[in-house]
């Protein structure tokens, strides 16, 4: 049950990570582009990336951005919450395999506390 919750966990974060890459590449792409850069500078330093790792974790999260915004595109409004979960859920599935792969258990332990980290900061405070 733990480990559910985690994964559904990574997933809200996953989606809430890319949701303003999509928003920013809607208006021009420049921001978007900065705000992975930025993204791509925390997990560089975080997770002491090597130059051959990080070119693959850069590509495999513009991968994510640009499937994402290809299956949602036109579906808002259309589609219920549930699909749209599932949805997130199998994509963030997929990154975190194609992640696994070129991270260390280590590096991809460290990967997820910042995902969860990120979720947090994006949460707003309970009054």
């Amino acid at each position: 049950m733990r480990k559910m919750i985690g994964g559904l966990a990574l997933i809200v974060v996953g989606f809430a990570l890319v949701a303003p890459l999509e928003a920013q590449q809607r208006r021009g792409g420049a921001g978007a582009r900065m705000n992975l850069d930025a993204q791509m500078a925390q997990l560089t330093e975080l997770l002491e990336l090597d130059e051959e790792q990080a070119t693959k974790v850069r590509e495999i999260l513009e991968a994510q951005a640009t499937s994402r915004r290809e299956r949602f595109q036109g579906a808002r409004g259309s589609m219920n919450r549930e699909a749209m979960m599932e949805i997130v859920q199998n994509m963030q599935a997929e990154t975190n395999t194609k992640l696994a792969e070129v991270l260390s258990e280590d590096q991809m332990a460290l990967y997820e506390g910042w995902v969860a980290e990120q979720m947090q900061r994006r949460r707003p405070p309970f009054d």
